[in-house]
């Protein structure tokens, strides 16, 4: 196998937005001036569109899913790239209207061939961009995969190295698509490299969180991927990423490399005066926070000696040696002795790689794709502040007892027994073959033969006298939520139900206040725009009258109205945590109902394991977005009480549930 020395630099050199436009002096607004396409360009751009939609909806209609889905997903992911830079304007140099000409005709040359059944540029080497269907949205998303020279083998898995791009201020659909389409792998090159899209520049939080893992999935679907050996790489706005995604989950990457980036939020993006709930929320995305969770995989940290974002890694470096960690620097070169850190400053570099610290970074990802992730430690040492985020190695925390509130399990591996201590820790889950007991904040408990059925990990809840291990009906009813509390998956925030399929729904019937119908309406009509602009999605959207039980069944459900105009409101209001009626709205306080509405999320009284979100898309907006993506946190919480008549619109009242949804 190569050092994967060549394949670093070429990947940071593909797209060169990781580098160049990624730096904090750089997280400016997407630029306002862009050109306006020649007419006879925008005519043509019409025509190849509509002549690729005919084809595909002929294509479609022979199709047989599921793979097959990924192969019309190629294709179409041209026309939406289309359809997107034309919809939001976004040809920022003439050479972008001449890559949208560009992206049609190879996709109208796709479904051509596909038309024959056949799929060239799913077995091509080199690089290929290709797309796949979200199931947040439905959209068709693009990735791009560089496959060795030589193809790929037959008769073995190989090394996947994901690759996360830095804040491209002229980034779209369009150039994505372009830069990743054609160019031939580097020479040596012995394992796949995915670029991820992430839905744009969001810092790979929330959709962008869950693109990630969607199109590794879609990389697995068509090639042969070892699942031991999967390396996650970034720089800059993908630096942040890969802190991100490395600390809060620990066991999917073999090894993981995080350039420059930002590791913290309140002092990189100069913030003073938080709320209450979003000193709270903060936590969930503060990778120094989650800093422990290096123990747990192998990690390296870059930045130059020139680059203001080298402080990402320093910050880092500072939470693991105040954990007790040692850290030895040596020069430029600092590494763990008793925790498999690698830390590399670029000499005199600015908010670049150079070949030197390249060739460490390489060589250290090599050392550990030999033998892949280690699946069963002797010792996880895991942090969590959010059940969002529950899972190190063979272990789980199921519950939480308070969220946002720093949650630790150490638990180690001795002479057949599991050792565990923990801190803000309900419910926990271990993986049974790891020992045949354990020995849980000093609580002697069956682990192989545990009483819990043939589940391949036991469930140990927390009691006032101490631990128990419960038996299989138990264990079954956490699993899907029987008892009614915060869970993996049910745990909120309000932007938690924007990670996974969701449905935005209408009201049609009789509002009980036309004032705050006509305020949901915009609230509803603003998300979409966003969504679509900011989170490079399609807005899934019904009226109440056409949801169907597999909509309810299958997604979250966003609300928009009051009990009077949306049938699903009236349905839902008895299993939430509020009173409303015509005349006040209660949450935490008492309102007037004529001059006030709820935004919440909690568990749909209506199907399992589902979110129920009212009036609210994501609690921050437009001007998040437009800033550094590191304001991309929690701004509401669970729930909040807005005045409709506020221009501000600054929620009267905001904050968390407890952990059985309730209030405080």
């Amino acid at each position: 196998m190569m050092s994967f020395k060549g394949l670093l630099a070429a990947s940071l050199g593909l797209l060169s937005l990781a580098t160049s436009q990624g730096d904090a002096r750089a997280q400016a607004p997407p630029p306002s001036a862009t050109i306006e396409p020649k007419a006879e360009q925008l005519a043509a751009i019409a025509a190849k569109s509509d002549e690729l939609e005919k084809a595909l909806v002929s294509i479609e209609r022979g199709i047989v899913p599921p793979k097959s889905a990924d192969l019309v997903a190629d294709v179409r992911v041209y026309l939406r790239a289309a359809r997107l830079i034309v919809e939001h304007g976004e040809f920022y140099t003439p050479a972008y209207a001449d890559w949208t000409l560009e992206g049609l005709g190879r996709g109208l040359d796709r479904a051509g061939k596909l038309a024959h059944r056949e799929s060239p540029w799913a077995t091509a080497e080199g690089s290929t961009a290709r797309g796949y269907v979200s199931r947040v949205d439905g959209s068709i998303q693009p990735y791009a995969v560089v496959v060795p020279a030589g193809g790929v083998p037959a008769d073995r898995k190989l090394r996947l190295d994901v690759v996360l791009h830095g804040r491209g201020a002229t980034l779209n659909e369009v150039s994505f698509l372009h830069a990743h389409q054609g160019k031939p792998a580097p020479a040596g090159q012995a394992g796949l490299v995915l670029h991820v899209f992430g839905r744009g520049n969001n810092a790979y939080r929330w959709a962008g969180e869950t693109d990630v893992f969607e199109a590794i999935e879609a990389v697995k679907r068509n090639y042969p991927v070892d699942d031991r050996r999967v390396v996650l790489r970034g720089f800059s706005m993908g630096g942040a990423g890969a802190w991100h995604l490395g600390l809060h989950h620990p066991a999917a990457w073999s090894s993981v490399e995080a350039g420059a980036g930002f590791t913290e939020t309140k002092r990189y993006a100069k913030l003073a005066n938080l709320t209450e709930v979003e000193a709270r929320g903060i936590h969930l995305y503060e990778s120094v926070d989650h800093a422990l969770n290096a123990f747990n995989v192998p990690m390296a940290g870059y930045g130059g000696e020139d680059d203001p974002q080298l402080k990402a890694s320093r910050n880092i470096e500072e939470a693991l040696r105040t954990l007790g960690f040692a850290l030895k620097a040596d020069g430029l070169v600092t590494r763990g002795t008793d925790i498999d850190y690698l830390g590399v400053v670029g000499a005199k570099m600015g908010h670049k790689v150079d070949p030197a610290s390249a060739a460490l970074l390489a060589a250290f990802h090599d050392e550990h794709a030999k033998d892949g992730a280690n699946l069963e430690p002797a010792r996880v040492r895991f942090v969590t502040y959010s059940l969002k985020y529950p899972k190190a190695a063979w272990l789980a925390v199921e519950r939480m007892g308070e969220h946002y509130t720093r949650a630790t399990v150490d638990a180690r591996v001795e002479g057949g027994s599991v050792i565990a201590t923990t801190e803000n820790v309900a419910v926990l889950s271990v993986q049974r073959q790891v020992g045949e007991t354990i020995k849980l904040d000093g609580d002697e408990l069956p682990l192989k033969l545990a009483a819990s059925g043939l589940l391949p990990s036991v469930y140990y809840q927390k009691r006032a006298k101490g631990w128990e291990v419960l038996d299989h009906e138990a264990s079954r009813g956490l699993q899907e939520n029987l008892d009614g509390t915060k869970a993996p998956g049910l745990q909120g925030p309000i932007d938690d139900a924007f990670t996974g399929p969701f449905l935005c729904v209408r009201g049609t019937g009789t509002p009980w206040n036309p004032a705050l119908q006509a305020w949901a309406d915009a609230r509803l009509d603003r998300f979409s725009k966003d969504w679509s602009k900011w989170m490079r999605g399609d807005l899934p959207v019904k009226d109440d009258a056409q949801v169907t039980e597999a909509d309810i069944a299958g997604k979250n459900l966003i609300l928009f109205g009051d009990p009077g105009s949306n049938s699903l409101i009236a349905r839902s209001l008895s299993g939430l945590p509020l009173t409303w009626t015509r005349e006040s709205l209660r949450l935490r306080n008492t309102y007037d109902a004529a001059t006030h509405s709820p935004a919440l999320i909690a568990p749909s009284p209506l199907a399992r394991g589902r979110y129920v979100v009212l009036n609210s898309g994501h609690t921050f907006g437009a001007s998040a977005f437009k800033g550094t993506n590191a304001l991309l946190y929690p701004q509401l919480g669970d729930y909040a009480v807005f005045e409709l008549a506020d221009p501000n619109q600054k929620a009267k009242v905001a904050g968390f549930f407890d952990e059985r949804w309730r209030l405080p």
